[in-house]
């Protein structure tokens, strides 16, 4: 018999999400953050608790003074960590090992499993220092902290003058142990896949297009598109056949994967694989294009139930779009600056008017978003 009580790691708008999901079906919710800066899950939550969510510990107290069902969350590499570990501790629901999610969480290591299979194969090193980075020839390329996300800390670069400079960025950037990864750049569009595994079935496996940023913003997400746009029909059934075998090569059985890809001349390649929902609400878009509700099939695989294929709807000739509503941090919020399209299938400000905008990856923050039918 269950509680119907929730701990959700987190309490920023990609965590909003499942918060609002859970409220509305009843669970008893209390959101969890090491930082209290009027994130909406500090209010949506029955009940909000500053915490570090990285203090397994702290955690599992918690959890049982709340006597959690679940302890979760969708949006973050951090509190996905800490939510697995929590959840083995006390012997909650969760979809994939520590050890798993170690694969996932450091690039080198995913990169390693990738090549030694030949699943879209791509040229890196892992270096410590820019001096282990002298053999390095392969340009352009990206160097990247080995365990951060949502761009914090990328560079591309071209030549091996600037090599040293975008390592010490990387490295800087990077939580311990410090180090960084060199990778081949990959020219081409980038697209998405969001999948959910029940009983060791593919159950929903829906490509997206990732539209972003040049120049200086390079790599931040702009906006998705469902279906897929810019890319030849034969390297879209590649991209959906690479996600079935990569998910059946690491043995997943349940559980959610969001998969960043390229597609190349020479077909698509794997940037990385996160063990849980996007942080870009994608969710909403598949929802709205496809009618799948992918956080409600996460939701109830993670609670016990048995989840059937989504084949979802398809709508010939129309394109869905989630695009942000983007501006610098540092600054207060101004929504007049921000109008919701009249036609916005679904609209969310992150922020409350005149509220400073709180930097995540430093450059340019998400401040709001829509889905629309073009």
């Amino acid at each position: 018999m269950t509680n119907n009580s929730a701990i959700v790691l987190g309490a920023n708008a990609g965590q909003a999400d499942l918060i609002r999901y859970l409220k509305e079906r009843g669970w008893n919710v209390t959101a969890v953050s090491g930082r209290q800066v009027g994130d909406p899950g500090e209010t949506l939550a029955d009940s909000f608790v500053k915490l570090d969510i990285r203090d397994v510990d702290a955690v599992s107290a918690l959890a049982r003074e709340h006597k959690a069902d679940i302890v979760y969350s969708i949006s973050s590499d951090i509190a996905i960590t800490a939510a697995t570990e929590v959840s083995e501790k006390m012997g909650l629901p969760h979809f994939f090992d520590s050890g798993l999610i170690d694969v996932f969480n450091k690039k080198p290591l995913l990169r390693a499993f990738l090549n030694s299979r030949n699943l879209s194969p791509v040229a890196f090193a892992e270096v410590k220092s820019a001096d282990e980075a002298s053999d390095w020839s392969v340009f352009p390329c990206v160097v990247k902290p080995t365990d951060a996300q949502g761009q914090r800390g990328v560079q591309k670069v071209f030549d091996k003058a600037h090599l040293a400079e975008a390592i010490e960025i990387a490295i800087d950037a990077c939580k311990e142990p410090k180090s960084a990864i060199i990778e081949a750049f990959l020219e081409g569009v980038e697209i998405s896949c969001n999948v959910l595994v029940s009983d060791g079935e593919l159950v929903v496996s829906e490509l997206s297009e990732r539209l972003v940023h040049t120049g200086a913003n390079f790599g931040i997400p702009t906006g998705h598109l469902i279906p897929i746009v810019h890319v030849p029909e034969h390297f879209v059934r590649e991209a959906g056949k690479l996600v079935e075998d990569v998910t059946r090569a690491l043995g997943i059985k349940n559980g959610t994967l969001y998969y960043q890809m390229i597609v190349t001349p020479e077909g698509p390649r794997i940037v990385e694989i996160a063990p849980r929902l996007d942080g870009c609400h994608v969710w909403r878009l598949i929802k709205a294009a496809r009618d799948i509700d992918f956080l409600d099939g996460a939701v109830r695989r993670l609670t016990g139930e048995s989840v059937a294929r989504q084949n979802g709807r398809n709508d010939p000739g129309a394109v869905y779009e989630l695009m942000f509503q983007q501006m610098p941090p540092g600054k207060p919020f101004d929504k007049s600056q921000f109008p919701v399209p009249e036609d916005a299938l679904y609209h969310e400000y992150r922020y409350q008017q005149g509220q400073p905008v709180v930097p995540v990856n430093g450059r340019l923050e998400v401040v709001g978003y829509y889905v629309r039918k073009r």
